[in-house]
């Protein structure tokens, strides 16, 4: 009896610290996401998916650091947080419609002029910093256009629920997985790239998702925010797409950490680091955003 105690807790070692952060980001986020419409409080969400992304591309480039590829990490800051920015701006008006391409190619240029007095591995360098920026300012500009929703589909300004929803979902996929997978799991899932996640831990997850998912289509019943209509077909087909595609952002940020030889992306008690806490939303983000986008 004491040895499966010792085993249980070993496991769990690091509940406490997970709980309390994630109350904490969970308190601070309903706070946002109800005032999101206040001008001071949508500035401040921008500065803050702003500098997470910043944060995330410094942590992605100490990757590549470790195998002794060396990314201009503050360019490369600076051009994550624009991009995000402007993606957020395409939304307003015609005139910012093609901002992300330009910044995007603007960015590309800059990199290509960086190179050209830094031959030796280029290819891999500037392939490496489009990958990075691709991977984090993209998804997290898709947050942005989420929470402020604009879109054929949905034309009133508002996507509030659609942001719960998104967030949900996936964080709901993540833990499931984390518990299940901790006290049944037994089955690697991916011994090579995580081998603590397994299938038993892989399956409670989507079928979490699904659940949950199919709980937000009845409560969109009630009107609570006019943009936020799920229907029970499309809360199924979008919540297994939840589902799945956030396992695979997990495995896909452990697999550059392995790459790496790494264990987390920063040193952030309780996360890791904001790769960590943000690798499932960056596979997710855009599956919402183009379901709000594709009537």
């Amino acid at each position: 009896m004491e040895n499966n105690t010792n085993i249980n807790k070993g496991r769990f070692s690091d509940l406490s610290q997970r709980v309390v952060v994630a109350s904490i980001v969970i308190a601070a986020l309903i706070v946002l996401v109800y005032f999101s419409t206040y001008f001071f409080v949508k500035v401040g969400i921008i500065a803050v998916v702003t500098a997470l992304s910043a944060i995330a591309l410094y942590e992605y480039s100490s990757f590549l650091k470790k195998k002794e590829i060396k990314l201009p990490t503050i360019f490369l800051m600076c051009f994550t947080s624009i991009e995000v920015v402007s993606i957020y701006l395409s939304s307003y008006s015609k005139l910012f419609s093609f901002l992300p391409l330009i910044i995007l190619l603007v960015g590309a240029c800059i990199l290509f002029l960086y190179s050209f007095n830094k031959i030796q591995n280029a290819t891999v360098v500037i392939a490496s910093s489009l990958f990075g920026v691709f991977y984090i300012a993209i998804p997290l500009g898709f947050l942005l256009r989420i929470l402020y929703l604009s879109s054929p589909c949905y034309s009133s300004f508002g996507g509030r629920m659609w942001l719960v929803y998104l967030i949900a979902v996936t964080k709901i996929t993540d833990i499931a997985a984390y518990f299940c997978g901790k006290a049944f799991g037994r089955k690697k899932l991916s011994p090579l790239v995580s081998p603590k996640k397994t299938v038993a831990g892989a399956v409670a997850g989507l079928l979490f998702a699904l659940g949950t998912s199919v709980f937000f289509s009845f409560l969109s019943i009630f009107p609570i925010d006019s943009t936020f209509h799920l229907s029970f077909f499309q809360s199924v087909y979008l919540g297994l797409c939840i589902g799945i595609f956030s396992q695979v952002g997990d495995l896909s940020e452990s697999l550059l950490k392995r790459d790496a030889g790494i264990k987390d992306s920063n040193r952030i008690p309780g996360i890791g680091g904001v790769l960590d806490l943000l690798d499932s939303l960056l596979f997710t983000a855009p599956i919402v955003y183009l379901f709000l986008h594709i009537c």
